[in-house]
């Protein structure tokens, strides 16, 4: 028998229907970074809009998988599952929304380090991607890393927040913290199955605020012109 999922059998369906919420609110966010790159010419919200449409790819893929997953089991959705078609499926959307999520992490931190230099994106990249695809402990690697790049970013808004005071700063701190604890749960997940529920409430709330921001300054800035 094999551990396939770290789901709970009873949320299995409503975590598909999260996935895919994620993924458009992830894609709005990038595309509302776009927007507001195009009007501001700023480097930040590229590389913001960059980050988060890797995000948004994470989801898709992780949706589309484990919606195939969902076709394959029986009605009674267990969490130990023997089925060599479906753990096939769910080892490919692990890894692959791994990467797509560690690659937008990463150029999230990039852009916090206010640096121009493509080798550090590349070395950054490099040492994460090593880093989990190389560890017998890929899933705890992930949020382990995940965890410490969200750290840096949300101690990067906060020195922000500190600095200059603005509410826009104060929403996207507050959704950073509640993605660094969201991811945080997942830790725990595979043994309390509250601490995975928690993670995608907190995960929602932040992908809302970072999105509900984005459109605020992207509205503000339209009026200016």
């Amino acid at each position: 028998m094999q551990y396939v999922f770290v789901t709970p059998g009873w949320f299995f369906g409503y975590s598909i229907l999260l996935e895919a919420f994620f993924a458009i609110i992830t894609m709005l966010v990038a595309i509302y970074a776009f927007k507001i790159y195009r009007l501001s010419e700023e480097r930040t919200s590229k590389l913001f809009g960059f980050s988060f449409l890797f995000i948004s790819f994470a989801y898709i893929v992780q949706f589309v998988l484990n919606f195939l997953i969902w076709n394959n089991l029986d009605d009674d959705v267990s969490t130990i599952i023997n089925l060599k078609q479906v753990y096939l499926l769910n080892l490919l959307g692990s890894y692959a929304f791994a990467f797509f999520f560690i690659i937008g992490l990463v150029i999230l931190t990039y852009m916090t380090l206010k640096v121009k230099d493509t080798r550090v994106l590349a070395l950054l990249l490099s040492v994460c991607i090593i880093a989990v695809y190389f560890n017998p402990f890929k899933v705890f690697m992930f949020f382990v890393l995940s965890s410490v790049l969200l750290l840096f970013t949300v101690i990067h808004y906060f020195i922000n927040y500190l600095n200059n005071k603005k509410i826009n700063t104060l929403i996207v701190l507050v959704a950073m913290i509640f993605l660094l604890f969201g991811t945080l749960h997942f830790m725990f997940a595979v043994n309390h199955e509250i601490y995975y529920v928690l993670a995608h409430i907190l995960e929602f709330i932040a992908y809302m605020l970072i999105l509900i921001n984005l459109i605020l300054i992207l509205k503000h800035g339209q009026k200016k012109r």
